[in-house]
C-alpha cells in the first residue's frame, strides 16, 4: 500500500469512527466505500471487527443504559441472518460484493434519510437482529436496520443498546469469517491498517457528540454517505 493510499484510509477511518463514536453506529456506512474502493479485502472482516474498538467506549461509559430485553429480542434473530449472509458471502466475486456495498450503503443512507422508521414490536426487534447480523457479515453494514428499528431511543440508549448488540454480532460473525477462510493474515493486516484512524476518530467524537441535536448534523452525514456508495457503484460498472 503507497504512502497515498494509507493516508486516505487513515482519514476513512478517522471519520468513520468519529461517526459512529457520536452516533453508535456508522463506520461502515461512512468509511465502507471508500475502504472498498482501495481494497476489496477491507469488507467484511477488517471494516466489521474494527467497530468493537468503536464499541468499548459505549460499553464502558453507556452501559446502565442498555434496553435489555430489546437486545434479548435482537439476539434471536442474530444466527438466521448471519446463517443466510455466509451463504451470499460465499458466492460473490470482489466486484459483485463491491456492487453489494455500493448499493447497500445508498439505500441505507437513502432509508434513514427519508427519516423511514417502524414501530417497534418484539417481532420487529427479532427481524432487525436478522437483518443487522446479513448486514454485518455480507457489507460490514449492520446498523441501519437498528436506527430503523430504534429509532424511539433516546441517542444514549441507542449507542449503548446498538454497541452491546453489535459487538456479540462482531465476535460471532468474526468466528464465522475465520472458520469459513474469509479472514486470515492479510485481513488482520489491513485491521491493523485502520487502528490509527479509529484511536483519532475516537477523540474527535468526544467533541462531535454535542452537535447530534443540530438539524444539519445526521443529513450531511447520511449525503455523504450516500454520495461514496453512488461513486463506489459506478467505478464498478
Amino acid at each position: 500500500m503507497s504512502p497515498t493510499q494509507f493516508a486516505l484510509v487513515t482519514i476513512l477511518s478517522m471519520l468513520g469512527a468519529t461517526t459512529q463514536g457520536a452516533v453508535g453506529i456508522g463506520y461502515g456506512l461512512v468509511a465502507g466505500a471508500g475502504l472498498v474502493a482501495i481494497n476489496p479485502a477491507f469488507v467484511p472482516g477488517p471494516l466489521l471487527v474494527i467497530g468493537i474498538v468503536v464499541g468499548c467506549r459505549h460499553l464502558l461509559v453507556e452501559r446502565d443504559q442498555i434496553e435489555r430485553k430489546a437486545w434479548a429480542r435482537c439476539m434471536l434473530g442474530l444466527p438466521v441472518g448471519l446463517g443466510g449472509g455466509l451463504l451470499v458471502l460465499g458466492a460473490m466475486t470482489d466486484r459483485t460484493l463491491s456492487l453489494l456495498i455500493g448499493a447497500a450503503i445508498v439505500f441505507a443512507a437513502g432509508a434513514l434519510l427519508s427519516g423511514l422508521s417502524v414501530t417497534r414490536t418484539p417481532a420487529v426487534e427479532i427481524v432487525s437482529g436478522a437483518a443487522s447480523a446479513f448486514g454485518a457479515i455480507t457489507a460490514s453494514l449492520p446498523g441501519p436496520p437498528f436506527v430503523i428499528a430504534f429509532c424511539d431511543l433516546r441517542p444514549a440508549a441507542m449507542r449503548a443498546t446498538s454497541t452491546s448488540f453489535l459487538v456479540i454480532l462482531t465476535l460471532v460473525s468474526w468466528a464465522s469469517l475465520m472458520a469459513t477462510g474469509n479472514f486470515g493474515a492479510d485481513e488482520f493486516k489491513l485491521l491493523g491498517l485502520l487502528l490509527p484512524g479509529c484511536v483519532l476518530g475516537l477523540i474527535t467524537s468526544r467533541y462531535v457528540r454535542p452537535y447530534l441535536e443540530r438539524s444539519w448534523f445526521r443529513p450531511l452525514i447520511l449525503v455523504i454517505a450516500g454520495a461514496g456508495g453512488i461513486a463506489l457503484i459506478l467505478r464498478n460498472l
